[in-house]
């Protein structure tokens, strides 16, 4: 596969970013980068380094290669493994994921909450 079609395959992080109804100006504010860049990527005009490969695929915990359009499933290979993960559990993982620093804490607050009502 030439660079060109992997370039032209990034269209998968536009793919992503619309399913997960996420704005290039959100992305680009929680990546800290233009949204200029982010429009650059899902055209296929500038290619992230793979340092910012790394940080998109966490950020959407997606797999790098679902974001090159080397694979149709989004599911990182760590969740796809025999450790036994549900599909609801990596639902619940991902939702975690795309929320902001604030409101990830007042989730773990409630959740301890949650368990220690259920003592």
């Amino acid at each position: 596969m030439k660079d060109n079609d992997i370039i032209n395959n990034l269209n998968n992080l536009k793919k992503i970013r619309e399913e997960r109804k996420i704005t290039q100006v959100k992305l680009s504010t929680d990546l800290g980068v233009s949204q200029e860049l982010i429009s650059r990527y899902e055209v296929g005009s500038s290619f992230p380094q793979p340092s910012m490969l790394i940080k998109l695929s966490q950020y959407f915990n997606c797999s790098v290669d679902y974001l090159l359009g080397l694979t149709d499933v989004p599911t990182p290979i760590k969740y796809l493994s025999s450790d036994g993960i549900s599909t609801q559990n990596y639902e619940l993982i991902t939702k975690y994921n795309l929320l902001s620093n604030e409101n990830k804490s007042h989730l773990d607050n409630y959740l301890s909450f949650l368990l220690i009502q259920k003592q």
